[in-house]
């Protein structure tokens, strides 16, 4: 889903500004979805930029950024056990060298999994 051009700029000041993003990168995709964390959902946006997966929270809270080349593996998975909308991304943890999982829950999973695995370089 493209953003209006006003909207994507200034949703691109508040990821710089947060230095989610880098001064060069900017957003080439967006939707609306859930991140989940112990069975715990915050709602807010995903941002796909020419660099990263972008997650930031309606309050701010739970907040993400994801080099796609850290990306290790991609997995739907189940919201709730019943609902089909979840990705599970594996990514490397720069600062702490380890792998960590992180559940994403949005609407046309499919596409997003195939937009991500092109940008990661990963063969599903």
């Amino acid at each position: 889903m493209k953003l209006p051009e006003a909207k994507r700029l200034e949703w691109e000041k508040t990821l710089k500004e947060a230095e989610l993003i880098s001064a060069s990168d900017s957003i080439e995709e967006h939707t609306q979805g859930d991140y989940w964390t112990l069975g715990s959902q915050t709602r807010g946006n995903y941002f796909f930029t020419k660099e990263k997966l972008v997650f930031i929270s309606g309050w701010g809270l739970n907040n993400f950024a994801i080099k796609y080349s850290d990306i290790r593996g991609l997995k739907k998975s189940q919201i709730s056990f019943i609902i089909p909308t979840g990705i599970t991304v594996t990514a490397l943890d720069p600062e702490k060298g380890k792998e960590k999982k992180y559940k994403c829950s949005v609407m046309k999973r499919k596409e997003w999994i195939a937009y991500l695995s092109e940008r990661a370089g990963i063969t599903l």
